[in-house]
């Protein structure tokens, strides 16, 4: 058992699950704002390229308006859920339970849990690949009930994922045997290369369109000065991330060793990371010292726990490490800042 919470003492009780759950709103308030702003100026710019009697391109734009209205509608129902699921939790307790895993979807998985010998069916949002391997491997959780709606902690994890009831848990599609740690370290990665995918793809599609297509000078300003706005603040403001892409190749490598952890203070960003240090403590006696510029507050909760955690890769200064816990889904990259021999 790696953590878990402590019966008895509350939900909110736990310092880290009290942060996350307080974190909610702005992260609500965050979420919103990109496929909002991104709808309106999608929906502007159809509407612009239409009546300059461009159509090929009205076309490509009101695509991408659909796909952001969609995008705009799930980060909705998330919210909304999150929202009403975190009114629940001052005064309550978590409750052991049996958890089976069902059928996942886009926004999480179904999961029936046994309460008192009766089987209940939810649909647990946030409950993505990576945390239904724990639940897999574990059985076990621990449940807030609210009636229609609830929460769900899982073994390694501080996080009150929200939950409503179903009146049936759709039922699994595929096996989904894998490394939680290793599907961890994809999704960081495939995030950190995702922040310059849209700025590229853009600039990629106006080009195209210059050279294929007659396309009015205004036309093709506007474009470039709309995608370069929408598009590139994202590697601006999250460059943090960047250094997530080398983790799968870390975890791949494999090679974890125990160390004794302590993490500096440290403040939240919105999406509950931080930039921190970490002085990690060897077997032998060595100290290292390292830089996280993208680490996870249920990480950073976990070592704080445990006083420990596990590293793989050189403890050379200037070489890039992972930090986490192998078998569960935290983890993060850590640039070696020094050494110090035993």
């Amino acid at each position: 058992m790696l953590v878990e919470p402590v019966l008895g003492a509350g939900v909110l009780g736990d310092p880290t699950t009290e942060l996350l759950v307080r974190l909610r709103p702005r992260a609500s308030r965050v979420a919103l704002r990109v496929p909002v702003v991104l709808s309106v100026v999608l929906l502007a710019f159809t509407v612009f390229i239409g009546v300059f009697g461009e159509p090929v391109l009205a076309a490509f734009v009101a695509v991408s308006l659909l796909i952001s209205l969609w995008s705009l509608y799930q980060v909705c129902v998330l919210v909304r859920v999150s929202r009403v699921s975190a009114e629940i939790l001052p005064g309550a307790e978590w409750c052991p339970v049996d958890i089976a895993v069902r059928g996942a979807h886009s926004l999480g998985a179904d999961v029936v849990v046994t309460v008192d010998g009766v089987e209940v069916p939810l649909r647990v949002y946030g409950l993505t690949l990576p945390f239904r391997a724990v639940v897999r491997r574990t059985g076990k959780a621990w449940l807030v009930d609210g009636g229609a709606v609830a929460a769900i902690r899982i073994e390694g994890s501080h996080e009150a994922f929200p939950a409503v009831r179903v009146a049936r848990a759709r039922p699994a599609r595929r096996a989904e045997e894998a490394d939680p740690t290793a599907l961890w370290a994809k999704g960081l990665a495939g995030r950190a290369v995702r922040l310059v995918l849209p700025l590229v793809a853009g600039l990629v599609v106006v080009m195209s369109l210059i050279v294929i297509g007659d396309l009015h000078l205004l036309t093709v300003l506007i474009c470039l000065v709309l995608v370069v706005v929408v598009f590139g603040s994202q590697p601006v403001r999250h460059g943090h991330r960047w250094i997530d892409r080398r983790l799968p190749g870390l975890v791949a490598r494999g090679g974890w060793l125990p160390v004794g952890a302590t993490a500096s203070r440290w403040t939240p960003r919105v999406d509950s990371t931080t930039t921190t240090n970490l002085v990690l403590r060897l077997t032998d006696g060595a100290v290292a010292v390292l830089e996280l510029p993208n680490a996870a507050a249920d990480l950073l909760g976990t070592i704080h726990d445990t006083a420990g955690a596990w590293v793989a890769g050189p403890l050379t200064p200037g070489r890039v490490v992972a930090v986490g816990y192998p078998g569960y889904p935290l983890l993060a990259a850590g640039k070696v800042v020094s050494t110090e021999p035993a």
